[in-house]
């Protein structure tokens, strides 16, 4: 039963169908996973029990459209060093490829449609822009750091900081999505919208979704783990 007090992180390491509800509700569950249903509650100002019974009735239907994601429980069974290669194989290779890709289509759409779209077109293009950089130079911080907690297998304060930074960067790449999904409602385009203005928002919410996957690995599981027993 689902309380006010249990955990976001919680619910989607239970039940990975968690995940998609999330979205849809703009309950942030990778960077912020470890809020209670209260804190969650408090902070989108409504009643944490009618919260809680929402996400109950979501646990229960059981139908979400969430694709392509490494089974949780798989994942939580690896040790750090098939973690990290989990990682950068489903996660650091393909956000590399959706980065490259949505780059030129982004800047087309903002071409042909910028008469009817362009205020909302240039503010998304700056924003994936600051979260392409900052995704861009994470995935080389977290190559270089990967390897230290392996070397480190009690995990020095040293290592510990290096770990800190990630999630700070996590953070921040966080708060960049938020923003894009803000401004677009969810990657929902406009009526008006031809097939590469649909196909690039499908890629930006195809990346952003990987992206949240991948900061709750590290932050809820993989860093959890290090921290906890030195990666055994």
């Amino acid at each position: 039963m689902i309380g006010i007090n249990t955990k976001i992180e919680d619910l989607v390491k239970a039940d990975t169908n968690m995940i998609d509800f999330f979205n849809k509700e703009k309950i942030d569950f990778c960077c912020n996973g470890h809020m209670t249903v209260e804190e969650v509650a408090k902070e989108k100002n409504i009643d944490a029990n009618d919260l809680a019974k929402k996400i109950q009735g979501a646990i229960k239907s059981d139908n979400s459209d969430t694709e392509d994601i490494m089974n949780l429980d798989d994942f939580k069974n690896l040790d750090i060093k098939e973690m990290i290669d989990s990682l950068i194989i489903d996660h650091h290779k393909r956000e590399r490829d959706l980065l490259f890709e949505i780059d030129p289509l982004l800047n087309k759409i903002l071409s042909v449609h910028f008469a009817h779209h362009g205020e909302e077109l240039m503010k998304l293009h700056s924003l994936f822009a600051d979260l392409k950089k900052e995704l861009e130079e994470h995935f080389v911080k977290e190559e270089i750091t990967f390897p230290l907690m392996l070397e480190n297998e009690s995990p020095s304060q040293e290592v510990i900081k290096k770990v800190e930074e990630l999630e700070t960067d996590h953070e921040e790449a966080g708060d960049i999505i938020k923003e894009m999904i803000e401004l677009t409602d969810w990657f929902n385009p406009p009526e008006d919208a031809c097939r590469t203005y649909v196909h690039t928002f499908n890629l930006l919410e195809k990346l952003v979704k990987d992206v949240f996957i991948h900061i709750f690995k590290e932050n809820s599981m993989m860093f959890e783990k290090y921290r906890e027993n030195g990666g055994k």
